[in-house]
């Protein structure tokens, strides 16, 4: 019995000792921005400074032919805006992420450490389609993300006020057709962001579904940076005070 007193003893030493290790750890260091990858069409993956992984509206390579295969794009979280083959093919994502689709991701969810916010969007014209649409928002590194996704009318005061604050905005600017100039411009108009990275336009790899160009709209854009290559990397104190566009180019 007097034996296993001075074992023990040494055993909750040696506890303690690794217990003081890990809380004095040193927690990441590194800066903290996010890498922004463009896939083609609406697909995006967001990457925070620790490797979390948002997927935005993964594409069938069948429909939309960019260099992406599926199976292919790691993710931790699959978000899918509306249902269709351009937005909703979540197999090109390999692991096992997290995926939010439809009506049951409207609200507030949290995966893999994101507070994600769906917010069902909705049109009062007759001649818009009635296919659900979800516009997500969510933060990494202090930056707030919003995906407006196949937005067919001008996001409405309530929806903004849902929305909240953007920092950086996914704008569909090629489609879907009902999403005119006017209601883009009215959406920016509500919704202030500082950054807007279009998507959903014409390029070589998306002659299956029609689409509008973005040179039209670009070139009334009053400030424009772009990308070389399909993907960049943004800190928060890099987020300029007045409205700009970034365009990544196609890989």
């Amino acid at each position: 019995m007097h034996r296993s007193i001075p074992l023990l003893l040494a055993v909750l030493l040696l506890a303690g000792c690794w217990s003081r290790h890990k809380r004095n750890e040193p927690a990441y260091t590194g800066p903290r921005e996010v890498t922004i990858e463009w896939l083609g069409h609406g697909c995006f993956r967001v990457t925070s400074s620790i490797g979390l992984t948002v997927l935005t509206d993964p594409f069938n390579p069948k429909v939309l032919t960019y260099p992406v295969k599926a199976g292919s794009v790691p993710a931790d979280v699959v978000i899918v805006t509306h249902e269709d083959d351009t937005a909703n093919y979540t197999d090109m994502a390999s692991g096992s992420p997290i995926i939010f689709r439809s009506s049951m991701a409207s609200g507030v969810n949290r995966a893999s450490g994101i507070l994600i916010r769906g917010v069902q969007t909705s049109s009062e014209s007759l001649t818009v389609s009635p296919r659900l649409n979800v516009a997500y928002t969510w933060a990494m590194d202090g930056i707030r993300f919003c995906d407006l996704g196949a937005v067919e009318d001008a996001v409405s005061l309530s929806e903004a006020l849902n929305i909240g604050n953007v920092d950086v905005l996914f704008l569909p600017v090629g489609g879907p057709p009902n999403f005119t100039d006017d209601k883009r411009r009215l959406t920016i108009q509500r919704l202030n962001p500082k950054i807007i990275v279009p998507m959903m336009y014409s390029t070589a790899y998306s002659s299956k579904v029609p689409l509008r160009g973005l040179g039209e709209w670009l070139s009334r854009q009053p400030s424009v940076v772009r990308i070389r290559g399909n993907r960049f990397t943004l800190a928060k104190s890099q987020i300029p005070a007045t409205t700009t566009v970034y365009v990544p180019s196609v890989r």
